[in-house]
């Protein structure tokens, strides 16, 4: 076994690609499912349901591999309307959860997930002039 082989069965990486698809499309469902329920719980509250449809928005993006730019604002309100929602109905203080949060950038920046339709980078060189010092020659003249 080369070098090469050994560390990558140290690592218990595998050689195939990774089938990504099946996993997206269920954490897709999971987090249309939790922000129905979301928008359920701010019903009343359009500053909320405008928040609740951002993180819609980022989520979505993230997963057909867009980039994005994540206001925190918006996830935290979207998280405390369920946490909270959930401390409610099954006894759970989360309070703990929430203080190291306070220290998050306000804005989080994450690449696309799928990065199976990103295209490729081509650089090229800019061409080169032959006898380039002649038309120098010519110009100066």
């Amino acid at each position: 076994m080369t070098k090469i082989g050994k560390d990558k069965a140290q690592r218990g990486t595998i050689d195939h690609p990774r089938l990504w698809g099946p996993l997206l499309e269920r954490f897709r469902e999971v987090i249309d499912w939790s922000l129905d329920i979301a928008r359920q719980l701010a019903r009343d509250y359009d500053e909320e349901l405008d928040a609740i449809e951002r993180v819609r928005g980022y989520a979505q993006a993230w997963l057909t591999g867009r980039r994005v730019d994540i206001e925190m604002d918006d996830v935290l309100t979207t998280l405390a309307i369920l946490f909270s929602a959930i401390e409610i109905d099954e006894g759970i203080d989360s309070e703990a959860l929430f203080a190291p949060l306070r220290m998050f950038p306000r804005v989080v920046h994450l690449p696309g997930a799928d990065h199976e339709r990103v295209q490729t980078v081509v650089i090229r060189r800019f061409p080169r002039r032959r006898n380039s010092g002649a038309l120098f020659t010519q110009m100066a003249a």
